[in-house]
């Protein structure tokens, strides 16, 4: 379990771990599992950074919104937004499939990728502004957002086959896939999701984002096989990002 805490830091955050840590089923199984928890650490750094601002600073809403972001950005190490810009890149080129996959193992970024990650950039800076702006957005959803998208990742990862035998998430699909992952994913943003309620003090907000993640889950999905022919390194990323900018919407509705 330790390990697979670990592991998640390791890989998916810009966190130094310098450990040399073994990555089998059971390790491979916690990792993802936990890495709901760590999205929940990142987010409540980024409420932090957004509450001294908006409080003791009495910074406007946007300098607030502002730092969250870029404290997810920079807590993450700009895996997942790399993800999103790639993805961007390969499905606008509209080339086939084989073309889509050789632009997502492109490192540099084009016009596509550009225009990708600054309409998601811009897109969570105009809904977290308007979020503390209303002044209802606490803690508790800074933390449940990026938990909830990082559950849903688990289960996009053991529902999705992968596109290609090369990569991250071929290399871990090797030693975990399917419903050993997903199982616990699902066990975990439920579990999560519930204490969130309350919490919050109602059931509302919670049961929207289970209802918005496992949409994602599944649409995802499909687009994703549809349209690379599977997963991906990178398509997980930006299924992470794409689902947190989908739950700070959610939470427009209720805050």
């Amino acid at each position: 379990m330790i390990r697979g805490f670990l592991l998640a830091v390791q890989f998916f955050t810009a966190v130094p771990v310098r450990r040399n840590l073994p990555i089998g089923r059971r390790e491979t199984v916690w990792m993802f599992t936990l890495y709901p928890a760590v999205g929940a650490l990142i987010g409540l750094a980024a409420w932090g950074a957004s509450f001294l601002l908006s409080g003791p600073a009495g910074t406007g809403s946007f300098l607030s919104a502002f730092a969250a972001v870029l404290l997810f950005a920079v807590l993450s190490g700009g895996l997942h937004l790399d993800g999103w810009a790639d993805t961007g890149d390969a499905f606008f080129s509209y080339r086939d499939r084989e073309k889509r996959l050789e632009i997502l193992g492109d490192p540099r970024i084009g016009a596509f990728g550009t225009m990708a990650l600054l309409f998601l950039v811009a897109g969570k800076l105009a809904v977290l502004n308007e979020l503390i702006s209303r002044g209802g957005l606490g803690w508790v959803h800074f933390m449940i957002v990026p938990f909830a998208a990082r559950a849903g990742l688990a289960m996009f990862y053991g529902t999705v086959p992968t596109a290609k035998d090369s990569g991250l998430l071929a290399f871990l699909k090797k030693r975990a896939d399917g419903m050993q992952v997903v199982v616990p994913g699902l066990l975990v943003l439920i579990a999560g999701l519930a204490a969130a309620g309350l919490f919050i003090g109602t059931p509302e907000v919670p049961l929207a984002i289970l209802a918005a993640i496992l949409a994602a889950v599944f649409l995802s999905g499909r687009w994703a096989v549809r349209h690379f022919g599977g997963a991906t390194g990178d398509l997980a990323g930006a299924f992470v990002e794409g689902s947190e900018l989908l739950l700070w919407i959610v939470l427009l509705f209720f805050i």
